[in-house]
């Protein structure tokens, strides 16, 4: 049954790329056209026309769900369930990757069949939007602490997932390896949308927190962290008077095998970023915490990267991964991105008058457009 669910990995990854070849020989003949013939040109419209063609419009992310539960069924995984605790931190050893677009769907397979695809979330699809606005100031002072791996440097960010925004995560990432960088704990409480802004301006309070997180039914425990986190994040906002400076939105496929931290693996694409309004005023934080997105985005205030980003997350005996994540890791589909950031890579690309630094990777070649 394995070889069968491996052939059939193999026979969809053929296909794909039948169809993205078929796609890249029709718009090449096109240009052709239109080079030799000016006076009538075709590309554009047939483009128009091709990328509504029922083989290139489809959404082929279904197939790795139906491929992972093949596998996860061999395996015998459990069901995973949500964390829906209002607490939620770890420390983990995390590496991050770029992969080419066209290693994605391998890559993907590759990873399905040894770790179920991961949904925590109902409707199809392989992957969940994801967005994350992150904080600073006019210093871009957590910017530059991460940038020089200072210990203990933080990194302050909103999250939601799926295009609806009913709840917000307030996260913050906490370095403590400062020589690898490797090495950080994550905390997290969430906020229905209504009380972010009261948050961030100071109006609501972590009293008033406390009391709707007990008509939740919440847990004496979880409470007191919460509020504990609450209390610390909104001292760090007022004193170094953050707000919104850059958003990060993308599709995340997770894989994991469910009740089981020790390999953990995302796979990001579709990445963009836009630079916020506030850019760091924490005092125009009245109505909005994120842009208005009935309007428009000027050129120079969005980026799209060209990469697909891989995050391998170890925890227990860190240095002696799996065999087969040493083979991912080897394969020739990734390249290791020494601490890759993708606040620290739009604020760089977005905000070049704020900061005072910019990332190694900045310079490499394979994301020049984008820059």
């Amino acid at each position: 049954m394995e070889a069968e669910a491996k052939q059939l990995g193999s026979d969809f990854l053929a296909l794909e790329k039948f169809v993205n070849l078929n796609y890249q020989a029709f718009e090449k003949l096109l240009k052709n056209h239109d080079r030799l013939m000016p006076h009538t040109p075709c590309h554009q419209f047939y483009m128009a026309k091709l990328r509504n063609q029922d083989w290139i419009r489809n959404d082929f992310s279904d197939v790795f769900v139906a491929l992972s539960d093949c596998h996860s069924l061999l395996r015998q995984d459990d069901s995973g369930t949500a964390n829906n605790d209002a607490k939620q931190d770890f420390v983990r050893n995390t590496k991050k990757y770029w992969v080419p677009t066209e290693h994605v769907s391998s890559l993907k397979h590759l990873i399905l069949q040894h770790l179920p695809v991961f949904r925590v979330w109902t409707g199809g699809g392989d992957s969940q939007l994801i967005n994350s606005v992150y904080f600073d100031n006019r210093q871009m002072q957590l910017y530059h602490g991460r940038m020089d791996k200072t210990p203990g440097a933080i990194a302050l960010r909103l999250r939601w997932y799926g295009t609806e925004i009913k709840s917000v995560f307030v996260e913050r990432k906490t370095h403590l390896d400062a020589w690898t960088g490797n090495v950080s704990v994550k905390e997290r409480f969430v906020l229905d949308e209504p009380l972010v802004v009261p948050f961030l301006n100071g109006s609501y309070t972590v009293n008033e927190f406390a009391d709707d997180m007990k008509r939740k039914g919440k847990k004496d425990s979880d409470i007191q962290e919460a509020c504990k986190l609450f209390s610390q994040i909104a001292r760090v906002i007022e004193s170094k008077q953050l707000g919104p400076t850059v958003r990060t939105q993308y599709m995340r496929t997770a894989f994991q095998i469910p009740f089981d931290a020790t390999v953990r693996i995302s796979l990001d694409t579709n990445l963009a970023m836009v630079r916020e309004d506030c850019c760091g005023y924490a005092s125009t934080i009245t109505e909005r915490w994120r842009r208005d997105e009935r309007i428009p985005v000027k050129a120079s205030e969005h980026t799209h990267f060209p990469h697909a980003i891989l995050e391998v997350k170890l925890q227990g005996d860190v240095e002696n991964p799996p065999r087969w994540v040493k083979d991912l890791l080897e394969s020739g589909m990734v390249t290791e991105v020494y601490k890759f950031s993708k606040f620290i890579h739009g604020s760089a690309v977005l905000l070049t008058e704020l900061v005072a630094a910019a990332p190694y990777w900045i310079d490499d070649v394979s994301i020049r457009d984008s820059v």
